[in-house]
């Protein structure tokens, strides 16, 4: 089989017999891969310091078959993030960040756009960046690119955003808001999650801004 070469990040390690690793990438052109390394608990050249969880890497590896993993030969360390792995609230969120990768994805699905999430995600938090909003900022783009962006433009049932109206809810069955009106008229199910006509606008723009404008917006607790 021809190699693959792709920009991947590691998102899951684990021990393989006395010299091997299991390493699950998510890449940005085939998606999420596993491969087996060989020897990369020994090895004291090819893999040392790369593929460790969270690595942004260069990969070469051959596809297995069937019955057998792909292979990986070659890693080159494109970014470490290595403050992720050295503050515990920063490991657990990114830790959080690649588990959510790995749930939400298929084997050989790429998807370039996600992989430019992720990796965006790990660099802010590598940089300092808060990791509440962190967390926030990637499951609602994360919803967005999985197909499941909530309706935040107008109230689902009357299709308004009206200043006048100040009191919202979301209401995860219609993936959507309701105004106050609204969900006096026509709701008789769960009250849903309170939210502020502010907080669904900056919603929506968490949404739309491009990365290096969503780092400013702050959520409060």
């Amino acid at each position: 089989m021809p190699a693959l070469r792709t920009a991947a990040v590691v998102i899951n390690v684990a021990d393989h017999g006395e010299s091997d690793k299991i390493i699950t990438f998510y890449t940005r052109q085939q998606g999420k891969q596993t491969c087996i390394a060989k020897g990369a608990k020994r090895s004291l050249k090819r893999f040392v310091n790369k593929l460790e969880l969270f690595s942004w890497l260069d990969i070469e590896y051959v596809t297995g078959n069937y019955s057998s993993l792909a292979r990986i030969d070659q890693a080159e360390l494109t970014k470490a993030f290595p403050i992720l792995r050295n503050d515990y609230n920063r490991f657990v969120a990114a830790n959080i960040l690649c588990e959510l990768i790995q749930l939400s994805t298929r084997d050989n699905d790429p998807d370039p756009d996600l992989f430019t999430l992720l990796t965006w995600a790990l660099d802010y938090l590598n940089r300092g960046g808060l990791v509440p909003d962190a967390l926030i900022l990637f499951h609602i783009r994360l919803f967005n690119l999985l197909g499941y962006r909530p309706q935040l433009a107008a109230c689902v049932a009357c299709h308004h955003l009206e200043p006048t109206i100040t009191s919202y809810s979301f209401r995860v069955g219609r993936n959507g808001i309701l105004c106050s009106r609204c969900s006096h008229d026509h709701e008789t199910g769960p009250a849903g999650i309170p939210v502020s006509l502010s907080t669904i606008k900056l919603l929506g723009k968490a949404l739309e801004l491009p990365y290096e404008k969503i780092e400013r917006l702050r959520f409060s607790p």
